[in-house]
Order: structure tokens, then C-alpha cells, then sequence
């Protein structure tokens, strides 16, 4: 192989490493939604998760700068001959795509739980609603490099303000493709939160009569206390037996 020859396959190894990585994560990130979702006992409504060839994050990039070199490893091995360094970067291949999946970020909202995940295999946190104050989604710019849209990025993650004032930050992703599943996300949240909050504002209102009832009730009427004397006295003149009156006559002295 000449020089020309070399250096023509080089970007095309490097491309081929990261195109078979791309369709290889897409495809086994689609089963484990499938086989091994974030929530338990209640189905998924939305999710979101970080694409790693399109987020100017730096675990993405370290994925993508893994599978790169796997390629060049490759690469290499056509260039010289040698059987062992080939199968050494299919190693290196296979290794990124683990790194990849360890490194995987994702995000899902249930019914009445939000939960997260930051690599396949760590733990799942689970957030109860009761104990999310607000919701908002943060949308900037991003440092870093990506082989879509060069040093111009711009990122977007869903933040979670509790109510002991904790603010929970949570995966980012590439605002460019992934905003309206982020979203999707913080409009389902947004929704059961105002949904609980009606709720909680219906009780209040009921346990606040109730209590008001109660007090109206066991509380003594002056009103009704006068009308009960004024009702005994009039039974009282009423059964009261008539005393006629002495009549004088005119020969009395």
C-alpha cells in the first residue's frame, strides 16, 4: 500500500469506526429501553437520554475520541500487515462501546415518579413528585467539539428545584435534536405537579369547613340563649293563674 493509498484510508477507517458505533449504540439503546426501563411497577410516559455524537459534553466526547482511536488502531493494522494490531483496535472498537454504555445518561417521568441514570448498570435515583418544588428546562451554549456541528453547540437539560431548595441537574443533551423530548419531559412533570397541587388545594379547602363547621356548632349562640329566656318567660305568664281584683262599694266606708 503507498503513501496516497494510506492516507485516503485513514478518515474512511475513522469514519467507518465511528458510523458502525453509531448504529450498533442506537440499535442496543433501543433494546435496553425496552428490556430494562428506569421506572419499576409504573410505565414510562417520556424520556430523553444524551446523544453522545451530537452533545459538546466532555463524557460524550471521550466516548467519540475512544472510538476514533479504535479506528486509527485499525487502520494501522491494514497499513502494516500486522494481524494482532487489527485484532487489537477490534478490541479497542468493542472496548468504546462498552465505555459507551457505562457512560450512558437518560432520563424518564412515570406517573408519579421522575428518574436518572448516568451509565448502564449505576443506580437509578428516583424522585418522588411530592418532593419536587418547580421544574424548568436550561438551554446554553456549549465549549467543546463535535464532529455534527464543530465548536457551535448549544445544550439543554432538565433542571428539578426540591422543596428543601436542593436543585437536582440533571443529563444533558443536544438541544439541536433532543429539546422537545427534554420538553416532553418537563411538560409531563409540569402537569402531575399542578394536577397534585389542585388536589392538595381541594383538601385544604374541605379540612378548612370542616373545621370551621365544627367550630360554629360547638360554639354558644348569645342570640339563641336570649330567645330560650324570653320563651320561658312568656310560658311563665302564660300558666300564671288570674287574681281578680277587690271591687269597692259606694255604702263602704
Amino acid at each position: 500500500m503507498n503513501l496516497l493509498s494510506a492516507v485516503l484510508t485513514l478518515p474512511m477507517a475513522m469514519a467507518a469506526s465511528a458510523a458502525t458505533h453509531y448504529l450498533a449504540s442506537r440499535a442496543v439503546k433501543a433494546v435496553m429501553w425496552s428490556v430494562s426501563p428506569l421506572s419499576t411497577g409504573e410505565p414510562q410516559a417520556f424520556t430523553y437520554e444524551r446523544n453522545v455524537y451530537f452533545t459538546a459534553d466532555a463524557g460524550a466526547m471521550q466516548v467519540v475520541a475512544a472510538v476514533l482511536v479504535a479506528g486509527v488502531v485499525v487502520w494501522l493494522g491494514g497499513v502494516t500487515g500486522w494481524t494482532w494490531l487489527t485484532a487489537l483496535g477490534v478490541l479497542a472498537w468493542a472496548g468504546a462501546f462498552a465505555f459507551d454504555l457505562r457512560r450512558w445518561e437518560r432520563v424518564a417521568v412515570s406517573a408519579n415518579n421522575l428518574w436518572f441514570q448516568r451509565g448502564l448498570g449505576q443506580k437509578v435515583h428516583q424522585v418522588a413528585f411530592e418532593n419536587i418544588r418547580d421544574v424548568h428546562v436550561e438551554e446554553r451554549d456549549a465549549r467543546g467539539f463535535t464532529l455534527r456541528y464543530g465548536t457551535r453547540n448549544r445544550v439543554c437539560r432538565l433542571q428539578v428545584r426540591m422543596k428543601d431548595k436542593r436543585v437536582v441537574a440533571l443529563p444533558k443533551t443536544d438541544a439541536a435534536s433532543g429539546l422537545a423530548d427534554v420538553e416532553s419531559v418537563a411538560n409531563q412533570l409540569r402537569q402531575r405537579l399542578r394536577h397534585m397541587e389542585d388536589r392538595e388545594s381541594v383538601k385544604r379547602a374541605e379540612a378548612s369547613g370542616h373545621q370551621a363547621a365544627q367550630a360554629v356548632a360547638q360554639a354558644p349562640a348569645a342570640a339563641d340563649d336570649d330567645i330560650r329566656r324570653a320563651l320561658r318567660r312568656l310560658r311563665a305568664g302564660a300558666l300564671a293563674p288570674d287574681v281578680p281584683k277587690a271591687v269597692k262599694l259606694p255604702n263602704e266606708s
